[in-house]
């Protein structure tokens, strides 16, 4: 009987390695979601976690929740906010938490929310999760370009 040849062992994927590493055990705490966010654009998380505690205990500031995407919003007028996302959810989780959050502020009574970022694939998953959106180019303070987001609620 003739032996097969032993096949050479699977290789797995870098980039699944990197993703399986990057995903959250189950349900992470908001902390760790805001951490996560603050230390992958560079920022002080104590002095952040901080500034967004006071902002809350003042009433001006508030978080949604969707699995492990956060939706942090700051009053800016009756109807209106400023929203920020973060996130360590995968891209189809992260457009079903946006389309939550976009109706939960329907139902809160919000008519507009704007938000910056200098990612412009944002603006393009806010049009897949059916949230409509302008999107408009400004300067940053330092000079490169920023995308202003303005969606009626």
């Amino acid at each position: 009987m003739k032996k097969k040849p032993l096949s050479p062992p699977q290789e797995k994927s870098v980039f699944e390695e990197v993703k399986k590493q990057r995903a959250p055990k189950g349900k992470a705490t908001v902390q760790d979601i805001i951490k996560a966010d603050v230390e992958r654009s560079g920022g002080d998380f104590e002095k952040v976690y901080t500034m967004l505690s006071n902002a809350i205990n003042a009433g001006k500031t508030r978080i949604m929740r969707h699995g492990n995407t956060l939706m942090i919003y700051h009053l800016i007028n009756p109807g209106e906010a400023e929203v920020h996302i973060s996130t360590q959810d995968d891209p189809k989780q992260l457009v079903e938490a946006v389309k939550q959050f976009y109706e939960g502020m329907k139902k809160l009574g919000f008519k507009k929310a704007v938000s910056r970022t200098d990612n412009p694939q944002i603006g393009k998953m806010l049009s897949v999760a059916q949230v409509p959106v302008r999107v408009r180019q400004v300067p940053s303070q330092s000079g490169a370009p920023v995308f202003e987001l303005t969606f009626g609620v």
